[in-house]
């Protein structure tokens, strides 16, 4: 295993949302908000561990294949705005995460 890899497969969901809070925005909104910021935060790391992720989102739309999805949430991020899929109401999510306040527990929006 690589030292990035270590390094996030020894974190929780939490400080993967610190760490990267972009990226777990960008995982939300590409989810069309059906993932929460810890969701979003399994899924990194399952994408940089290279293991399934059995998310309802994941699976149905990239065969449990969560690195598919990260790398879809990092291409298609110049298009995560608008109603669904609005990057800033995903960020303002993340940080209110960050905060140390409770999260959203099913979906992020809908």
């Amino acid at each position: 295993m690589e030292q990035a890899e270590l390094k996030i497969a020894g974190m929780n969901q939490r400080q993967i949302i610190t760490r990267w809070p972009r990226i777990t925005a960008h995982i939300i909104a590409e989810s069309l908000g059906y993932a929460t910021p810890e969701s979003a935060a399994l899924i990194l790391r399952d994408a940089a561990l290279k293991k399934p992720n059995y998310c309802e989102w994941i699976d149905a739309c990239y065969q449990t294949n969560a690195r598919k999805a990260v790398e879809g949430a990092v291409q298609r991020r110049h298009y995560h705005q608008g109603y669904m899929a609005s990057y800033q109401q995903a960020l303002g999510i993340v940080r209110h995460v960050n905060q140390g306040n409770p999260g959203p527990e099913l979906a992020s929006w809908f």
